[in-house]
């Protein structure tokens, strides 16, 4: 059920949405109003705006905010509810508890707090600590990211957590359900030991569970805690609750796959980084990251195991409308590897210019591992591509049909079984029971190219070949559907539009593939536009190609005649008709 609109404009109105927002914005007056740097976006000209006089607080640039339940819901990222909830309690506005479910602190989330507050406390003021934190300080973590991340550590000895918060009076029972420790012939033991925690918080920022590194390299080398009803690891991504304003800001998130790559990209000033844990990407971590942003960075481990399961997540992101690019590292690198070894401006200049689109990914990655002068790797290059692209769009299979030919040093054409959706040998046109000479069907396709550059050349062409001078059929079909449909409503040739209208075609498959046989050709190489003698001599090739016609057929009634008057009647006309050819043939050397 909805809480009641009057409700929900009682407790806006009796908001001061001035001190509402004045925590989390830094205000100044300008007339009226009181203006600010936006909250939501990254801004750099104040257009945040909070108007006392109709108690609402907006960006003008990015368009959010809105009353104060709005604004509260969104500069907390709760829920509209949540916030009207929020907000309602100290007016004494009554809701009903039914309509609004606030999240409930347990004592496990205590016990998980003073958890915490303790391994953070025994890290910088321990004789064992001493040791962990030279190990992170090898990691290249100062003292501020350490207090920055609230990173502790676990003691050596089984119990010492145990011990702390049974003297804080919690039971056996809660730090059980908080996953902190475990039960052994009735005996206690903490599931911590001598390791390096990150906490894990939920989007309230309260604990929920830890990951433990070992300082000793002992295995496992990260250790999780076990699966709660308050931690779901599947369903949790490391420094989300942090990085929402950024993230917001920014417009994206940093998706990486460990703890040192978040810390690696927030020094280097990118604040809007999550990881997965070392776990691999779920559909639940994607819903959550769809409820904050519609762009997402995959900036996975550059080595073969950061590779293969960055594929696994671009078929997972496949399903969503979400903006996915892919951070290609160099030399087999993860991210904080990257960073330690260049420091932050290099690293920060990988965003900028080595993010590729998912498809560019999977085909460089692919390639790179093959010798495409090995036919075995150039025929799996060919089925990588395929299967890569056989379900995207036209565009996209044009764009890695092209690359692929040039990788592979082979024509477009040989590919063109690209441009359907089956694996198997596509159905080609089958061929015209005569054959003419190649001059025919290339003038034929040098005068389709020039329709193609030039309306007016296209109808004069069409108009002079009409039905009656075809060579190939097919080329027949592109040059009608050219000057009768697509010049029809346009005065310039675009090749995507085309495609396009083509695909409406009822034998588009094999109209597509030889418009590319003809659009890729070398004939079509350059924009060089043919002058006007040169059209009409390719037009008198075409038009010879019913004499053609003639020729072949009194050649081939000329072989199944039995009668020997008959064949030296036919024999006297494809002699004349040889002269003639002859004589045409002269005459085209000449001009």
């Amino acid at each position: 059920m909805r809480i009641d609109k009057a409700i929900l404009n009682e407790i806006n109105e009796n908001t001061d949405i001035l001190n509402l927002v004045s925590p989390y914005v830094k205000l100044q007056k300008k007339g009226k109003n009181y203006v600010g740097l936006c909250p939501f976006h990254d801004d750099t000209n104040p257009s945040f705006s909070v108007s006392t006089e109709k108690n609402i607080a907006k960006c003008f640039s990015c368009g959010e905010g809105g009353s104060p339940i709005t604004f509260l819901a969104k500069i907390k990222n709760i829920s509209f509810d949540q916030a009207a909830l929020e907000l309602a309690e100290p007016l004494g506005i009554k809701l009903d508890i039914d309509r609004v479910e606030k999240q409930q602190t347990l004592k496990e989330h205590e016990a998980l707090n003073e958890a915490n507050i303790f391994y953070t406390f025994y890290l910088k003021n321990s004789k064992t600590g001493e040791e962990a934190l030279n190990y992170l300080k090898n990691r290249g973590l100062t003292l501020e990211d350490i207090a920055h991340f609230n990173i502790g550590l676990a003691p050596k000895e089984f119990d010492s957590l145990y011990k702390l918060l049974q003297q804080k009076e919690f039971t056996d029972q809660t730090m059980e359900n908080a996953g902190l420790i475990g039960i052994q012939n009735n005996k206690p033991y903490d599931l911590f030991t001598y390791r390096v925690m990150f906490p894990l918080s939920d989007l309230e920022g309260r604990v929920i569970g830890f990951s433990g590194r070992s300082v000793d390299n002992k295995e496992p080398k990260y250790y999780n805690s076990p699966e709660t009803f308050i931690f779901k690891k599947s369903e949790v991504l490391y420094h989300l609750y942090e990085a929402l304003g950024d993230i917001r800001k920014q417009g994206f998130v940093i998706l990486h796959e460990g703890f040192f790559d978040v810390i690696a990209s927030t020094k280097a000033g990118l604040k809007n980084a999550v990881a997965t844990m070392g776990t691999a990407l779920t559909q639940h971590h994607i819903k959550l990251i769809s409820e904050y942003t519609k762009r997402v960075v995959i900036a996975y481990d550059g080595d073969q195991a950061g590779i293969m399961a960055t594929y696994k997540a671009i078929k997972l992101f496949e399903r969503t409308n979400l903006r996915v690019d892919i951070l290609a590292l160099p030399e087999g690198l993860d991210p904080d590897e990257y960073y330690q070894k260049y420091g932050a401006v290099k690293y920060l200049n990988l965003y900028k210019k080595h993010l590729v689109d998912p498809y560019e990914f999977i085909y460089e990655t692919t390639k790179k591992e093959l010798n495409l002068s090995n036919l075995n790797d150039a025929a799996a290059l060919k089925d990588a591509t395929y299967h890569m692209v056989k379900n995207q769009p036209v565009t996209i299979k044009e764009i890695y049909l092209n690359k692929l030919a040039k990788d592979l040093n082979v024509s477009t054409y040989s590919l063109s079984y690209f441009l359907t959706n089956e694996t198997k040998t596509i159905k080609v046109q089958p061929k015209p029971m005569v054959q003419f000479p190649n001059k025919y069907y290339k003038a034929e396709n040098q005068l389709f190219i020039q329709m193609m550059r030039n309306k007016e050349d296209a109808i004069r062409i069409d108009q002079a070949l009409s039905g009656k001078f075809v060579c190939d059929m097919v080329t027949f079909k592109l040059r009608n559907i050219l000057t009768i449909k697509y010049y029809k409503s346009k005065d310039e040739f675009d090749k995507d539009a085309f495609i396009k209208l083509l695909s409406k075609e009822k034998d588009s498959e094999a109209l597509t593939i030889k418009f590319f046989e003809i659009y890729y050709s070398n004939d079509n190489r350059s924009e060089f536009k043919y002058p006007e003698a040169t059209i009409n001599e390719l037009l008198g090739v075409v038009i010879n190609v019913n004499m053609e016609k003639e020729f072949k057929a009194n050649l081939e009634e000329l072989k199944n005649e039995n009668e020997s008057y008959q064949k030296t009647a036919i024999a006297e006309v494809i002699k004349k008709q040889i002269v003639k050819r002859h004589t045409n043939k002269k005459k085209g050397e000449s001009s």
